[in-house]
């Protein structure tokens, strides 16, 4: 991999670039043919790189939702084979994409209903207490008489 002199402005152009049509930190490090490690080192060193890494993060955290939509909405031309032959295609859409979707943009609507919340002691609030391990196992042991 490349060492510090060789992150060009070039490079540093073709690293946000990949970064925000793909999103992906991997992928635009081997374009520019540089260790993820050390982009980072230079991301920690550089807030003006580390604002353009997030910006093109941004860029490319769109393009993949606009690709979402295109899958749930538009769909995929799936081939279809008869005795080893292609035949056709048809059009596939991606019902996990849409809820997806629907659940990002409208949560009050679509969103899950289930909430998960804990209580106390018949029903109250959490009671935050330093014990010794001796004290817990015995309030476990009344908690699980009264089950």
């Amino acid at each position: 991999m490349a060492n510090r002199e060789k992150f060009t402005p070039e490079r540093r152009a073709k690293f946000l670039q990949n970064l925000a049509e793909t999103a992906n930190v991997s992928a635009a490090a081997r374009a520019v043919r540089m260790a993820r490690q050390y982009l980072y080192e230079l991301r920690d060193a550089d807030a003006d790189f580390a604002k353009a890494w997030d910006a093109a993060v941004v860029l490319g955290t769109e393009a993949l939702e606009d690709e979402a939509v295109r899958r749930a909405y538009d769909g995929t031309l799936k081939p279809v084979f008869y005795k080893g032959e292609k035949c056709g295609s048809i059009r596939e859409y991606s019902d996990t994409l849409l809820i997806f979707l629907l659940k990002a943009r409208n949560w009050e609507k679509f969103g899950d209903r289930v909430r998960n919340e804990l209580t106390g002691r018949g029903g109250g609030p959490i009671q935050n207490v330093n014990m010794s391990p001796n004290e817990f196992r015995e309030i476990a042991r009344q908690l699980l008489d009264e089950v």
